[in-house]
């Protein structure tokens, strides 16, 4: 199921292999789902998705929008929404003895934060909206159903409906058993959350205007404006506007946000007009088309139950700034402005940006198209890794005024701190106050107060305003983004076999994942059915860890082991000899007795919560379109008065880059010379050196190699890609992994 093997396929199998007297396609099916315990509801709807015939159309034999038929000539349903219950779908995670313990996530999860000093948030459970819940109340988000096509539905609500009748009531409890704990409970169910992109949230579940109207922003109540003589209808959301408007109301500072109870009392006037005059000037006073059937669902709040959602917000706002760099944003050019990168230096950048994808490894993210000339296919995911990691580099210096890098600069260090796993109530307040010069900044540069510009303040800017109140109302912004809903989205567009009936593959293919998984949790079947395709081995691959003096690290991919003498290796040995004597505070000579006559080569080095590093030299295995992923940054404890001799030593810690040659164990036995008592164990690494130097930017970049040297494996920090530009290699450190090393003194 899981694998999209068709009914071909699965023929073919029962055929080739008799003796497995395996059944029919259509009985399988049946006994999974019978083990599953989901069984399938079927509501009629209209065949154009219009509207689900419950509810208040339970009745209608024609849709009122579109005047299609209910059912066609020989009374059968004109289409079908297959809808899955969620109670039994979250009873069978209960029913599980591993998954009742996932389960117990909010249970184990550290206290709610937000009273405490630092206000640390690191999770939905950490926000207002969940402590208003926190009592008794477990969100859970699953699938639920597909809404068929060929176009979107007319009324969301009347699709919804079924939805929160059954949310509605799992919210009052309902009989579960729990394998965790062997007893039976009350499961009570709540879904406090809804994310989507602008339109989306607008139209489907907040029953507000859509992001051109006067009053988009569910948010707050900002008010939009016009260009003035022209014939553009759409409304702009400048917090400074533009001579003979009205003055704006609010600065970035004082931007008032919606309350529930008054969503919910204008969405009530709205409802309750008596006229449809009174119903549209309402409706564009407020922002508010009607209520929306979402808010009958126990624990929904507005707005903080709808944040803007982070990952589309990411997209537009940097697909815009590009636009607006290469003079392709709505032909506005740039005013009285120089934020325009030239053509030819544009394609520099493009060109420079698809040349590292070869040097940038595949763990830091996709590759990246040539963005000067084809963006067609840059994803969300795209647009990010080139944002963060590529334009900070390929961009310096680009900009006829400095200016405008630095603004550029100032929006990329906020993309990195919105996501960040955990963020402390200073760090909000901080952010709050960056983002506000940074938008304000925004507005001088690219709007500039002039009416004719205020394309450029678009909503998903102005969103920027409200992240910090989503994060404190809602959660740290990762934990609502919908990079989940694409995958899934992909998970199921595999699944479309038949072009003519595309909307029964899809329903087959949720019944299908939805019943595994109840199926998975049920009868803890995660190892005999695991949820990820793996490869299996007759015996796990060789490995070495030192939990003891090497916590940080795994070695992996074992390689024939190095003999000095066998493989013409005396540089390397002597490297290791040099190492030990700076280690041990020994002579040379001596430690060069100690190094053994061979040592273990590795491959490959993980390092906890960080990437897997390659050995350019141990690692064999050569793909011709492989990434490479073979340098690192590494410190060590350098003698500032080295030049010195005279003076006492002092010891600093400096940051080094280089390419990891090779990584390996040596083992060295007891040996007085060098003070050691028993046999030691030691991860060393031999990295050939860059001569590296700063950039006034503050980048590490080299043109040549230094020397080779042999340090401990402890002294890694972290993988880093490489960015050519303009004849220098510059390092690249994906976003969060640098640290500083904590050195411990040894007593004496």
């Amino acid at each position: 199921m899981e694998v999209s093997l068709g009914h071909n396929a699965y023929q073919k199998l029962r055929c080739t292999f008799p003796s497995l007297d395996l059944p029919s396609l259509q009985v399988l099916r049946h006994q999974v789902q019978e083990l599953s315990s989901i069984t399938v509801i079927k509501y009629h709807c209209c065949p154009n998705s219009c509207i689900c015939y419950v509810g208040a159309y339970a009745d209608r034999q024609a849709c009122h929008h579109c005047n299609a038929p209910r059912f066609k000539a020989d009374g059968s349903p004109a289409k079908l929404f297959h809808y899955l219950p969620i109670v039994p779908q979250i009873r069978a995670l209960y029913a599980g003895r591993t998954s009742a313990a996932r389960m117990r996530y909010r249970s184990i999860h550290h206290d709610d934060t937000l009273g405490d000093e630092d206000g640390t948030i690191c999770d939905i459970y950490d926000s207002e909206l969940y402590r208003n819940l926190r009592n008794s109340h477990l969100p859970h988000v699953i699938c639920a159903g597909l809404i068929p096509g060929p176009r979107k539905p007319k009324e969301h609500d009347s699709f919804m409906y079924v939805v929160v009748e059954d949310l509605a009531k799992a919210a009052l409890g309902t009989p579960a058993y729990d394998a965790h704990d062997d007893c039976m409970f009350t499961l009570r169910i709540y879904s406090p959350l809804k994310c989507g992109d602008i339109p989306a949230m607008a139209s489907a579940y907040t029953g507000g205007k859509h992001h051109g109207a006067e009053h988009p922003c569910r948010a707050c109540p900002i008010k939009g404006i016009r260009i003035m003589d022209s014939n553009n209808l759409s409304y702009y959301l400048p917090i400074t506007r533009p001579l003979g408007y009205p003055p704006q109301p609010y600065t970035v500072a004082t931007l008032p946000l919606r309350t529930h109870s008054d969503y919910i009392r204008q969405a009530k006037e709205v409802d309750e007009a008596p006229t449809q005059n009174e119903r549209k000037r309402l409706s564009q006073l407020y922002g508010i088309n009607y209520t929306p059937i979402v808010a009958k669902i126990p624990g929904i709040t507005f707005p903080s139950s709808f944040p803007y959602e982070f990952m589309h917000l990411l997209e537009g706002s940097i697909k815009n700034y590009v636009e607006l760099f290469c003079n392709a944003f709505k032909s506005l050019g740039e005013g009285v402005e120089s934020f325009i990168i030239m053509d030819r230096v544009w394609k520099e950048i493009g060109a420079s940006t698809l040349k590292a994808n070869a040097t940038i490894p595949a763990s830091f993210g996709r590759r990246i198209p040539n963005i000067a000339e084809d963006r067609t296919y840059m994803t969300a995911e795209g647009y990010l890794v080139w944002a963060t990691m590529y334009a900070p580099i390929l961009l310096r210096g680009r900009f006829r005024e400095e200016r405008y890098y630095r603004h550029w600069v100032k929006f990329v260090s906020l993309v990195e701190r919105c996501l960040q796993f955990s963020i402390t109530a200073s760090e909000r307040r901080q952010m709050r106050a960056d983002i506000h010069e940074w938008y304000t900044e925004y507005e001088r540069i690219f709007y500039q107060y002039n009416d004719e510009r205020l394309p450029t303040c678009l909503i998903i800017f102005h969103a920027w305003l409200h992240l910090v109140d989503m994060m404190e109302q809602s959660g740290p912004l990762w934990s609502y983004w919908t990079w989940v809903m694409e995958r899934y989205c992909g998970l199921l567009s595999r699944a479309v076999t038949s072009r003519k009936y595309p909307y029964a593959s899809l329903n087959r293919r949720i019944l299908e994942i939805q019943t595994l998984h109840s199926i998975r949790s049920m009868y803890d079947l995660d190892d005999r059915l695991p949820m990820y395709t793996a490869m299996y081995a007759s015996e796990p691959q060789p490995s070495y860890q030192d939990k003891t003096h090497y916590p940080e690290f795994t070695l992996l991919h074992r390689c024939p082991t190095i003999s000095f003498a066998r493989d013409g290796l005396d540089d390397l040995r002597r490297r290791i000899a040099v190492h030990l004597a700076t280690r041990y505070n020994v002579n040379v000579r001596i430690a060069s007795q100690v190094v053994p006559e061979s040592v273990t080569q590795w491959g490959k080095i993980l390092i906890d919560d960080s990437d897997v590093v390659y050995a350019h030299m141990g690692y064999t295995r050569r793909e011709e379109n492989r990434r490479d992923a073979t340098f690192v940054q590494y410190e060590l404890l350098v003698d500032i008065h080295a030049r010195r001799h005279l003076v006492e030593p002092e010891y600093e810690p400096k940051t080094f880059f280089g390419r990891l040659d090779r990584v390996f164990v040596c083992e060295l036995p007891a040996n007085e010379a060098i003070g050691t008592t028993q046999p030691v164990s030691l991860v060393l690494v031999d990295v050939k050196t860059c001569n590296v130097s700063q950039d006034r930017y503050g980048f590490y970049e080299y043109s040549t190699y230094g020397h080779s040297e042999v340090v401990d494996g402890t002294s890694l920090r972290t993988l880093v890609g490489r960015i050519m530009d303009r004849g220098k290699w510059v390092f690249v450190r994906r976003s969060g992994m640098l640290e500083p090393v904590d050195y411990e003194e040894e007593d004496d």
